[in-house]
C-alpha cells in the first residue's frame, strides 16, 4: 500500500473489492457505480475533507454529462483498499482520442514540452474519456493540463507553450510546485493590480487539504534556479 502521503489530486486510483462494497453500500449502489465497478474504470483522487481518517483517501467519480450536467460521486476509502494507483495521464497518451481539430495541437505542445524537459499531463474530460471510452467532450470542453516544474526556468518555458497554444486550443489547467501547491495557469499570467508588484500579488492555491491566497514570490520560492536542457 502507497503511504496516504503519495495520494495527490488528480491521481488515478483502481479500487479493491472491499473499496466496491464500501462505496457502494454508502450510495445504495446506484447503476452508474455499478458500471464503474463492472468496467473497472478509475476514480480520481480529490482534495482531503478535514474529517476524513488519517488511513483514508478521498475520491471521485466524474460521470459522463447528462443534459449538460455533470453527475459526480464523492467516497472515501482506505488506502489499503486501493488495488492501483498511478498519476494522472500523459499528454501525449490522449491525443488519438481527442477532436481532430485539436490533434495536431497537442502534438506540438508535448513535443516543445519535451524538449524542455517537461512532462505535461492531463485530466478532467479528455482523460475520462480516454479512460472511459464514453461521451466526456463536447463543443464547449476544455483540455485540462497538469505540469509541476522542478525549477524556475521550466515555469517559464511551460508558461510560454501554453500561452503559445491557447490561442489554437482550448486549454485550461494547473501548475502544481512543490508541495502539491497547485495554481491556474491562466490566473498566474493575469497582469497586476495597478500599482502592485507582480510577484507580491496573491494568487488562489489548491493543495490536498484546501484552499488559500499566497503570493507568487512565496510559491517562486520553492522553485530552485536552474536550465533547460540543450
Amino acid at each position: 500500500m502507497d503511504s496516504i502521503t503519495q495520494y495527490q489530486r488528480h491521481d488515478l486510483v483502481w479500487l479493491s473489492d472491499e473499496a466496491w462494497l464500501a462505496v457502494l453500500q454508502s450510495f445504495g449502489a446506484p447503476d452508474l457505480l455499478r458500471q464503474w465497478q463492472q468496467e473497472e474504470w478509475p476514480a480520481v483522487v480529490t482534495r482531503r475533507h478535514p474529517d476524513v481518517a488519517e488511513d483514508e483517501v478521498c475520491i471521485g467519480f466524474p460521470m459522463p454529462p447528462v443534459n449538460a450536467n455533470k453527475p459526480r460521486f464523492a467516497a472515501r476509502v482506505k488506502g489499503e483498499h486501493i488495488a492501483i494507483h498511478q498519476s494522472a495521464l500523459s499528454l501525449h497518451t490522449v491525443v488519438a482520442i481527442a477532436p481532430p481539430t485539436w490533434q495536431a495541437g497537442l502534438q506540438h505542445l508535448h513535443q516543445q514540452a519535451l524538449m524542455a524537459g517537461i512532462k505535461l499531463r492531463v485530466y478532467g474530460s479528455v482523460a475520462m474519456q480516454f479512460l472511459t471510452g464514453q461521451d466526456y467532450l463536447g463543443a464547449t470542453s476544455d483540455i485540462d493540463i497538469l505540469f509541476r516544474p522542478y525549477h524556475q526556468a521550466q515555469l517559464r518555458a511551460g508558461l510560454a507553450l501554453l500561452q503559445e497554444q491557447q490561442q489554437a486550443l482550448p486549454m485550461d489547467g494547473e501548475i502544481v510546485f512543490p508541495g502539491e501547491a497547485a495554481v491556474a495557469w491562466k490566473e498566474w499570467i493575469q497582469p497586476a493590480h495597478p500599482g502592485q508588484d507582480f510577484n507580491q500579488q496573491r494568487v488562489m492555491v489548491k493543495d490536498m487539504h484546501g484552499v488559500s491566497l499566497r503570493t507568487r514570490q512565496s510559491l517562486l520560492e520553492l522553485l530552485a534556479e536552474g536550465e533547460l536542457p540543450c
